[in-house]
């Protein structure tokens, strides 16, 4: 767990907020990397009408401090370059040089756990040691909560190197390194991500406010808001400020996300979910996760590419299985309603003991193929295995339809598995199912009226097995 202690947060807000008139956020930084061609932002602070100067990459681009003492600028159309240039910040007779510094793709990776979990925790382990690439670099950042939205949170930005590679995020790398491989130009990725921790904790107080399924979490908070501030004298040390609880709404975010709003990036890789799955979460899943969605587009000024990754296939084993493959679910539903997202189905590579399944390759490998069809203008790039469309009752059978469907067949020529007809009494049974001209037809001599299907609506559903020509495997569904 990369956990802040209070002296780094000092350390890090005091270099920000004494001593020189160049003031900027941390990951403004050596070794840096900016978005190419949509647009790099690059901003600080100081006293109040102050003029500053930014110069990179032959442009000269001038501010004046307003009265909050921010300043920015905005580079326009940069080109992808390999060789490390310098961006130079000059104001009141100073100035500071940034040096290394990369134009590229960067990608935000966000989340819990999956998305934290390094390298050497995974299928990647063999290349901590080995991977060598100065074009691939990761602003490794620390964790912190804040009470109001925050101007810097504490990080360093890294180049893949065995000295570095054990503390990256190894979705965030495998993302990385195929982008790299086939773009061929810089990649940045800016991490984010703290174990255990809900999606309504990494977006601001206003926007789950406008979240009528957050109610909840906004009362549970102002009350817990009031009771402290109730106590008169010390605070009890045992106790924290319901303000910085990572367990509430909107305090990783004003930690972590608030301070790098802005930063120039194409999209945002998301692996989370887990810590939602309970009876009053799961059902409004993609409420939140498009709430917070919604939220950083506003906050960043830019329709931003969001690419999340299902959850795993996970035992799960007397803990609510049902909350987990709501979930899922939940995130399916969200790409029928949402612009400008995808999803990596990954329910045939998790591990029915370990929440945390090794196999981070294919989850970077299956995120990136949203990004290159949809981003980088690869239409031949199969983005999803089958995902559900319609399905129609025929008599005692039901036909179900599937996007992204060529080539669907069942894993290693086995019969599909995993399906289930709802009758009329609603009890589900397991089901026969056949692949017909591009569908799925299923049946059960046992239910001669069926009035729903659904597939693979279990936490850990080994038995399905549906898959593309591709070999990307179906997400699960429920009929509607």
């Amino acid at each position: 767990m990369k956990l802040l202690s209070l002296s780094t947060v000092v350390v890090c807000l005091s270099a920000m907020s004494l001593g020189a008139a160049i003031q900027v956020p941390t990951f403004f930084s050596d070794g840096m990397v900016l978005q190419q061609e949509v647009g790099a932002r690059v901003w600080g602070f100081g006293e109040k009408d102050e003029a500053v100067r930014v110069e990179f990459a032959g442009q000269q681009l001038n501010a004046i401090t307003g009265d909050d003492g921010k300043w920015m600028v905005d580079f326009k159309d940069l080109k992808a370059n390999k060789e490390g240039q310098v961006l130079t910040i000059s104001s009141g007779g100073e100035e500071k040089v940034i040096k290394d510094v990369l134009v590229g793709e960067v990608w935000i990776a966000s989340g819990q756990s999956n998305m934290e979990w390094v390298l050497p925790r995974t299928d990647g382990v063999a290349e901590v040691k080995t991977a060598k690439d100065d074009l691939l670099r990761i602003y490794v950042s620390r964790n912190v909560t804040a009470v109001a939205p925050a101007r810097d949170f504490a990080g360093s930005w890294k180049k893949t190197n065995p000295v570095n590679n054990a503390e990256f995020t190894a979705v965030g790398y495998q993302y990385a390194k195929i982008l790299r491989e086939t773009l061929d130009v810089p990649v940045g990725i800016i991490e984010c991500a703290w174990g255990g921790k809900k999606v309504e904790a990494f977006t601001s107080d206003a926007a789950i406010r406008a979240i009528p399924e957050a109610k909840h979490l906004v009362d549970k908070k102002e009350k817990l808001v009031k009771a402290w501030n109730n106590i008169k004298g010390a605070k009890p040390a045992k106790k924290k400020n319901p303000e910085l609880n990572t367990g509430l709404h909107s305090t990783i975010y004003n930690g972590m996300i608030a301070p790098i709003t802005g930063y120039g990036a194409r999209g945002v890789i998301w692996y989370q979910g887990e810590s939602n799955c309970n009876p009053q979460d799961s059902l409004h899943y993609s409420e939140l996760l498009y709430g917070m969605i919604k939220d950083w587009r506003a906050q960043w000024g830019s329709d931003l590419s969001f690419y999340y990754v299902q959850l795993a296939n996970f035992g799960r084993k007397g803990k609510d299985p049902e909350s987990w493959v709501v979930v899922q679910d939940e995130m399916r539903q969200l790409l029928d309603v949402a612009d400008g997202v995808g999803m990596a189905v990954i329910n045939d590579i998790g591990a029915e003991n370990d929440i945390h399944p090794k196999n981070k390759k294919d989850v970077g490998a299956r995120l990136s193929r949203w990004a290159l069809h949809h981003d980088y203008g690869m239409k031949d790039v199969v983005v999803s295995g089958p995902l559900y469309k319609s399905h129609e009752v025929n008599g005692a059978s039901v036909e179900v339809s599937f996007a992204h469907s060529d080539g669907m067949k069942a894993r290693e020529d086995k019969e599909v598995g995993s399906f289930e007809l709802q009758g009329a009494d609603g009890r589900w049974h397991a089901s026969l199912a056949v692949i017909r001209d591009g569908k799925v037809i299923v049946s059960n001599a046992a239910v001669k009226a069926p009035t729903n299907v659904r597939y693979a609506w279990k936490s850990n559903p080994t038995s399905a097995n549906l898959v593309n020509g591709e070999g990307l495997p179906a997400s699960c569904f429920m009929g509607k």
